[in-house]
């Protein structure tokens, strides 16, 4: 998968690569599956939604290979070679500047939720709370984009945390981001938060000082758009009261515009 911006020159930048990619198949098909890919129902419901996008500011959207390729075959009368069904929007040839954001790191492969009930926990947590930071603009996947009030630094020339309110799955939690420089973010949530939440969440290590559940860790934006997984989650990284584990880690929910697993950077 890879994020790919919802303009108008990024979708044909991205066409004209399948078109180099998949030759043999007719354009208009070709713009069917790329639609398919994006969660669109149809390529003209996926031009209506760019004509309505800020351009300059426009959401990122994963393409999905297995959507890519079920509409195209839906569509096509050929059978397909090991070549097409080896597709990875990551590993594509764009033309400069590359219009898309990779998503699969070198440590996509190592990452496995199923095994951890703990991890996957943590997963859910840390994927609601950048949704929701993504969803009110306050970052972006975008390399250094923070908006957050006082992202850039305060007048003592101090880097400022933004406090931010969540939801998932009907839960309510609080979450915090900062600048951790390299163009990552560090970010901390807490569902079921304390009455001191709000002050406790800006702390790697406040653990049940802020709620029931919580979770640290790092979104990478440089080299791509993916949450940082370490080998071992560590006490600091994830704190949850054994009553509320199973909970948590049941929860259904999926990354806004980049990899919920990648390679863990110092």
């Amino acid at each position: 998968m890879a994020a790919i911006p919802l303009t108008e020159e990024a979708v044909y930048s991205v066409k004209q690569t399948l078109r180099h990619r998949f030759p043999k198949d007719k354009s208009s098909h070709l713009s069917e599956a790329l639609a398919a890919a994006l969660s669109f129902k149809t390529s003209m419901s996926l031009v209506e939604t760019i004509r309505q996008t800020d351009r300059q500011d426009p959401d990122y959207v994963m393409a999905d290979e297995r959507q890519f390729l079920s509409r195209l075959a839906q569509l096509s009368d050929r059978k397909f070679t090991s070549a097409d069904r080896s597709l990875n929007f990551d590993n594509l040839r764009y033309p400069e500047p590359v219009p898309i954001v990779r998503t699969r790191s070198k440590g996509w492969e190592r990452v496995k939720y199923g095994k951890s009930i703990r991890r996957r926990a943590w997963r859910n947590l840390m994927i609601a709370a950048i949704n929701e930071g993504i969803r009110l603009r306050a970052f972006t996947i975008r390399p250094g984009d923070n908006r957050w009030p006082g992202a850039d630094r305060d007048e003592r020339g101090h880097l400022v945390c933004f406090v931010y309110p969540f939801s998932i799955g009907g839960l309510s939690g609080i979450a915090s981001v900062n600048d951790a420089g390299y163009d990552e973010l560090s970010l901390h949530a807490a569902l079921w938060p304390t009455e001191d939440a709000a002050r406790w969440i800006q702390s790697s290590n406040a653990c049940f000082l802020a709620g029931e559940v919580f979770a640290s860790g790092w979104l990478e934006r440089r080299d791509g758009a993916w949450l940082q997984v370490g080998r071992e989650l560590s006490a600091h990284q994830f704190a949850c009261r054994k009553h509320r584990l199973a909970e948590v880690a049941a929860l259904t929910i999926e990354p806004n515009g980049y990899a919920d697993r990648g390679s863990f950077k110092l």
